[in-house]
C-alpha cells in the first residue's frame, strides 16, 4: 500500500515538473508610441489563455508554453503575433492601423472596430473638422456624411437642419444628439474644436439601442480625452471677413419713378435728376454689411498613469452681414479620468458655454429681407426730424407696409443669451477579467432669455405710439442615471463575444415665462410696468428604458448584433405607454474567406445587413389627455383672462414606429488605398402623429388634437468611395466622394384626403397627399401670357399681359381644381467631394458640396415681378408685357390684376430649380518643419501651422435669389411641429456669407 502510494506522488512529482519545463510565467508591457497602452489585449495563440494590459500597459500571464506563440491585439492597432521562445519578459509596441476598415466607431453605449460594425454609420474625425473654420459642430458635418442633409442658415448662432436619411415623419425631423453619452437637445452650443469624432447612426441595428427617439438617427458627439505623457498645449486662433456674395437688381429711383408713373400712376413728384442722385437709398447697402469672425480655442491635456485630462477654452465673435446681428459663444470644457487600482475608475465630462444672438427681426408676418426689398428707393433710410431718426414713405408714396428696414433692425434690441451647462459623473469597476459594472448620471441645464424693446417712433405713415418690451426666459433641465453591464470574451481564439445589459431613467423639466408690456417705463428704460401681461408653462418628461444587446463573431469573418430596447414615456397614457424596439444585424468579412485571404488586389470586403424598428414618441407633452389654454381677452372683455379646451384628449395615442432595412458592401483594394462603401435603406413609418386643427363650434381653443393617422415610406442610396495616395515621399493626396438620395413618400393618410402646411399672403404652398412626396408645392401650372386673339373663356376677366393657366380638367373653369403638384423642396441627391494634397510642409484642402432634384418656392418674385402694390420691384418689370413688348415673360400690369391678385396665384411661375453646387471651403497651408521647430524658442513649439481659407468661394446654380440653400421657413401653419414643413420655401431668409479667413495652430 505505501509503495503505490509513494509511486502516485513519484509520478505526479515528475509530471509537475516536466510541465514546468515546458511552462512559464511572462510579464511585459504594451504601449504605441505614445507610451503605455491599457485595455489592450493578448492572448496564448489557440488557447482561452489571456488577459488584459492594466493602467500601466502591463499584462501577466501563467502557465505559457515556451514554444508559444503571443497574439497582442487592441482596437485600432493592428494585430501583432510574437513567439515566447522561453522569454519571461515581452515587451510589444504596436502599430495604429491605418484602414479605414480598422478605425474605431462609437455605437449605443460603446464603441468597436469598423472591421466589426454592421450596420450603416458615417463618421467625421477631429482632423477633419479642425482643417477648415467652422462655428458649429453641425456644419462639420455638411457634405462630409452620405445621406446626411445639412441646411445652414446664414443667420449667425442660428442652427442648422439636420436630416439623416431624408424625411418620414410629419413632426420633429431633427435626430437625436449624444454628447460624450448624455442626450443633448442641441449641439449648437458646442465648440467644434473640442470634438474628437462625430459618428452618425442610420439604421436601425445601430440606431434601435436608442428605441424611440432613434427614428430620425443619432448623431453622437465624443469630445476630446487626455493621454497619458507630457502635457500639451495647443493654441487655434483665427480672423475671418464676410460680406454677401450677392446682391439683387432692384429699381433706383429713376427706374422706380419711371415704373410707378407707367403703372399705378405715381405722379412725378421728383426730377430725374433729383431721383438719380439725391434721393436714391441703396437698401441693400444700407442693411448688408462687411463683417468681421474673431476666434480663438486654447487646449491642455496630458496625464499620469493614473490620471488623464483635457481642459479647453473657446471664444468666437460673430458679426452678421445684417446690421446689428450677430453671435459670441465663450465655451469652457473639461474631461478627466482617474484610475483608482487595476479595476475601479472615476471620470467626469463638464461642458459650459455662453453664448449671445442678436437676431433678426420681423413685422407684420415678413422678414426684414422681403421689408428690404419691397422699400422705395427714394425714401432715406435717416431722417432727424423724424421721432426716433429714421426716414419711411408718406401717404402720397404707397409702399407704406414695407418698414424701413434699418429702423426695423436697429431702432430696439431682440438679443438672446444661453447658458449651458452639460456633463456627467461616471464609474466603472471590472470584476473579473472582460465583466464590467459602469454607473453614469448626465445631466444638463439651460438657460435661456429673449428680450425684445421696439421703442416709439413715427416716420409718417408707419409709427408706434407706445414701446413694446418682450421679455422670454425658458429653463430646461435633464437628468440621465444609467447603469450598465458588459461582458467581452474570446473563447478559443476564434469565438468572439460582447455582451451589454443597460437600465437608464431620463427626465426632463422645462418652463417657459413670458412677460409683455406695449407701454413699458420709457423708450431708454425698458422695464414692463403694472400693465404688462403674463404667461408661463410647465412641461415635465419622463423615460424609462431597459436595453439589452449581443454581439457574437466568429475568428472576425462571420459577424452578427442583435438588440432590444423597451420603452415607457410619459407623453402616452396607459394603454400605449410602453414600447419595444428590436434589431438584428449580420456581416460576412467575405476578404477573411481562404479563396480571397491572399487576394493581391482585393484587401477588404464585407457584406452586411440589417433589420430593425424604431420610434418616435413626438415632441409634445400631455396629448393623451385635454388641457386648459389661458389666454388674454375673450368678447366683451379683453383685459381679462379666459380658458378654453386645449384640445380632445387621445388616450390611445402611441409611437411612431419605423421599420428599418439596410444592405451594405464594403470594399478596400489595394492595401485599402482604394475604399468604397454602399448601402440600399428602406424605412417605412406607422402611425405617424398628425395635428388635426381643432374646431371651434366644439368648444375648443386655437390648438390641435394629436392622432395616430398616416404612414410614410423613405427609400434611397448611399455611396461612399475613397482613395489615399501615400507612398511615403514628399507628396501625398487624397480624395472622397459620397452621394446619397433620399424619396419619401406619404402611404396612407387614414380619413384625410390631405393635410395643408406652409402658407403666404393667405395662399397655402404646401401639403401632403397619399403616394406623393411629404409637403410637396402644388398649384396651377402656367402656360406664357396671353396675347392679342387668344382664348380666354377659362379665365373670363384675363386679358392681354395676364398669365395663362391649364385647365387641367378641361371644365372651362381655372379654380382649385386645376392644381396639381409643382414641386418638390428636398433634394433627390446630395454630395460632398473632398480632395487634399500635402507636399513637403504645405498642405492644400479642397471641398464642394451640393444637392440636386429640388424646388424651391421664391415669394419674392412676388414682390420683385407680381406688382401686386405699389413696393420697389426687381429691374424685370421694366421689361414686362406691354402691347410692343409681346415676347416678355412678366405679365403686364393693370390696376384690375393688381385688385384681384391673378397673376400673383399660387403657381409654377414661383418654382425655380433649387439645385446647386458650392465651393464651401479652399484651405493652404503651412507647417514649419521639425527641424525648424527644435531650434526655435528651445524648441518649444512641437507644431507651427499658418493657413488661408476660402468658403463659399462661388455657387453654381440657376437659382434667382440671394442663396439657393434655403431652410425651414418661420411662417408654417400654426401647431406645425417641423420646420421641415418650410423647407424650400424662400421668404426672404438670411444669405449666407462668403468669407476669407487667415488663422494659425500652434502646440507645445
Amino acid at each position: 500500500m505505501k509503495k503505490k502510494l509513494f509511486k502516485k506522488l513519484l509520478f505526479l512529482v515528475i509530471f509537475i515538473l516536466s510541465i514546468s519545463m515546458y511552462s512559464q510565467n511572462v510579464t511585459g508591457t504594451i504601449s504605441d508610441s505614445n507610451g503605455p497602452l491599457p485595455g489592450a489585449n493578448v492572448i496564448v495563440k489557440g488557447t482561452t489563455n489571456g488577459a488584459g494590459s492594466d493602467f500601466d500597459g502591463k499584462y501577466s500571464l501563467t502557465n505559457v508554453d515556451t514554444n508559444a506563440i503571443l497574439v497582442f491585439s487592441y482596437v485600432g492597432y493592428e494585430t501583432l503575433e510574437v513567439p515566447v521562445d522561453g522569454r519571461s519578459e515581452i515587451n510589444v509596441v504596436l502599430v495604429e492601423d491605418t484602414s479605414a476598415l480598422s478605425e474605431i466607431v462609437v455605437v449605443g453605449y460603446g464603441k468597436t472596430s469598423r472591421r466589426l460594425v454592421t450596420g450603416a454609420i458615417s463618421s467625421v474625425k477631429s482632423e477633419d473638422i479642425n482643417r477648415t473654420p467652422v462655428i458649429s459642430a453641425d456644419q462639420a458635418l455638411q457634405g462630409q456624411a452620405p445621406g446626411v442633409t445639412i441646411i445652414n442658415g446664414g443667420s449667425p448662432g442660428t442652427a442648422p437642419q439636420v436630416q439623416i436619411r431624408g424625411l418620414g415623419t410629419f413632426g420633429n425631423s431633427q435626430p437625436l444628439y449624444v454628447i460624450d453619452g448624455i442626450v443633448s437637445g442641441s449641439i449648437n452650443e458646442i465648440n467644434p474644436n473640442d470634438i474628437e469624432t462625430i459618428d452618425v447612426l442610420k439604421d436601425a441595428s445601430t440606431a434601435a439601442i436608442y428605441g424611440s427617439r432613434a427614428s430620425n438617427g443619432v448623431v453622437i458627439i465624443t469630445t476630446k480625452k487626455g493621454k497619458s505623457g507630457k502635457t500639451r498645449v495647443t493654441l487655434d486662433s483665427y480672423v475671418s471677413t464676410q460680406s454677401i456674395p450677392k446682391t439683387l437688381d432692384l429699381l433706383n429711383s429713376e427706374q422706380f419713378r419711371q415704373y410707378a408713373s407707367e403703372t399705378f400712376g405715381l405722379p412725378n413728384r421728383y426730377t430725374e435728376n433729383e431721383a438719380s442722385t439725391t434721393l436714391n437709398t441703396d437698401w441693400q447697402d444700407e442693411v448688408f454689411q462687411s463683417a468681421f469672425v474673431y476666434n480663438t480655442n486654447v487646449g491642455v491635456s496630458g496625464g499620469s498613469d493614473a490620471a488623464i485630462f483635457n481642459i479647453s477654452a473657446g471664444f468666437i465673435d460673430q458679426e452678421g452681414i445684417i446690421i446689428n446681428t450677430g453671435f459670441n459663444r465663450s465655451s469652457l470644457r473639461a474631461n478627466s479620468e482617474f484610475k483608482l487600482g487595476n479595476k475601479f475608475k472615476i471620470g467626469e465630462t463638464l461642458a459650459i458655454a455662453d453664448s449671445e444672438m442678436k437676431n433678426e427681426e420681423q413685422n407684420g408676418d415678413r422678414t426684414l429681407v422681403e421689408h428690404m426689398i419691397k422699400s422705395l428707393p427714394y425714401t432715406p433710410a435717416y431722417d432727424s426730424n423724424n421721432l426716433g431718426g429714421f426716414g419711411g414713405p408718406d401717404g402720397s408714396d404707397g409702399g407704406s407696409d414695407a418698414e424701413n428696414p434699418v429702423r426695423l433692425q436697429t431702432i430696439g434690441n431682440n438679443v438672446t443669451d444661453v447658458v449651458k451647462i452639460l456633463g456627467s459623473l461616471y464609474a466603472s469597476y471590472e470584476f473579473i477579467d472582460g465583466l464590467e459594472y459602469k454607473f453614469q448620471y448626465g445631466f444638463e441645464r439651460t438657460s435661456a432669455s429673449t428680450n425684445i424693446h421696439r421703442p416709439r417712433f413715427n416716420e409718417g405713415v408707419n409709427k408706434r405710439d407706445a414701446a413694446i418690451l418682450d421679455q422670454r426666459a425658458n429653463v430646461f433641465s435633464s437628468d440621465t442615471y444609467t447603469s450598465s453591464l458588459t461582458y467581452s470574451k474570446v473563447f478559443n481564439d476564434v469565438h468572439n463575444l460582447d455582451l451589454l445589459l443597460v437600465a437608464e431613467k431620463f427626465e426632463t423639466n422645462t418652463r417657459n415665462n413670458r412677460s409683455q408690456a406695449s407701454n413699458p417705463l420709457s423708450d431708454a428704460v425698458p422695464v414692463i410696468q403694472g400693465n404688462g401681461q403674463v404667461t408661463n408653462q410647465l412641461f415635465e418628461y419622463g423615460l424609462i428604458s431597459y436595453v439589452g444587446r449581443l454581439n457574437y463573431n466568429y475568428n472576425s469573418k462571420y459577424l452578427i448584433s442583435a438588440s432590444i430596447r423597451r420603452d415607457g414615456s410619459s407623453r402616452f397614457g396607459s394603454n400605449n405607454r410602453w414600447g419595444t424596439f428590436p434589431a438584428v444585424s449580420l456581416g460576412w468579412v467575405i476578404s477573411e474567406e481562404d479563396f480571397l485571404k491572399d487576394s493581391k488586389s482585393i484587401s477588404s470586403m464585407k457584406l452586411r445587413g440589417s433589420w430593425g424598428t424604431t420610434g418616435n414618441d413626438g415632441s409634445v407633452d400631455y396629448v393623451y389627455e385635454s388641457g386648459l389654454l389661458a389666454t388674454y381677452g375673450y368678447i366683451g372683455l379683453n383685459n381679462n383672462v379666459g380658458t378654453s379646451n386645449f384640445g380632445t384628449a387621445n388616450p390611445d395615442l402611441k409611437w411612431e414606429e419605423a421599420t428599418m432595412t439596410n444592405i451594405g458592401l464594403d470594399l478596400g483594394l489595394f492595401n485599402n488605398a482604394f475604399t468604397l462603401s454602399f448601402e440600399y435603406y428602406n424605412n417605412d413609418v406607422e402611425d405617424v402623429i398628425v395635428p388635426i386643427p381643432n374646431v371651434p363650434s366644439e368648444g375648443l381653443g386655437a390648438g390641435f388634437t394629436q392622432r395616430n393617422g398616416a404612414s410614410t415610406k423613405t427609400k434611397g442610396f448611399e455611396f461612399n468611395v475613397g482613395y489615399n495616395h501615400d507612398k511615403g515621399g514628399d507628396f501625398s493626396w487624397s480624395a472622397n466622394l459620397n452621394l446619397g438620395t433620399s424619396k419619401n413618400e406619404a402611404t396612407d393618410l387614414g380619413d384625410l384626403s390631405f393635410i395643408q402646411s406652409s402658407t403666404f399672403e393667405n395662399e397655402t404652398l404646401s401639403r401632403i397627399t397619399e403616394g406623393e412626396s411629404l409637403f410637396y408645392f402644388y398649384g396651377l401650372q402656367t402656360d406664357g401670357l396671353f396675347q392679342e386673339g387668344d382664348d380666354r373663356s377659362a379665365q373670363s376677366v384675363a386679358i392681354p399681359g395676364d398669365i395663362r393657366y391649364v385647365d387641367q380638367n378641361n371644365d372651362g373653369v381655372i379654380d382649385g381644381n386645376d392644381e396639381l403638384k409643382i414641386g418638390n423642396p428636398f433634394p433627390e441627391l446630395t454630395y460632398g467631394l473632398n480632395l487634399s494634397a500635402n507636399y513637403k510642409n504645405f498642405d492644400a484642402t479642397l471641398f464642394f458640396s451640393g444637392v440636386s432634384g429640388n424646388d424651391i418656392y421664391n415669394t419674392n418674385l412676388y414682390d420683385l415681378e407680381g406688382m401686386p402694390r405699389l413696393f420697389n420691384a426687381g429691374t424685370a418689370v421694366l421689361n414686362r408685357w406691354t402691347p410692343t413688348n409681346t415676347n416678355a415673360t412678366v405679365p403686364g400690369y393693370s390696376a384690375a390684376a393688381a385688385k384681384d391678385g391673378r397673376n400673383v396665384r399660387r403657381s409654377d411661375r414661383f418654382i425655380e430649380d433649387g439645385s446647386y453646387a458650392k465651393l464651401r471651403n479652399l484651405t493652404i497651408g503651412y507647417s514649419l518643419p521639425e527641424s525648424t521647430l527644435s531650434s526655435v524658442a528651445n524648441g518649444v513649439f512641437s507644431k507651427f501651422r499658418i493657413y488661408a481659407t476660402g468658403q463659399n468661394l462661388f455657387t453654381i446654380t440657376d437659382y434667382s435669389g440671394y442663396d439657393p440653400e434655403i431652410g425651414g421657413s418661420s411662417t408654417v401653419t400654426p401647431g406645425q411641429q417641423s420646420a421641415a414643413a418650410g423647407v424650400g420655401i424662400d421668404r426672404g431668409v438670411y444669405p449666407q456669407p462668403r468669407s476669407f479667413t487667415v488663422g494659425v495652430q500652434l502646440a507645445f
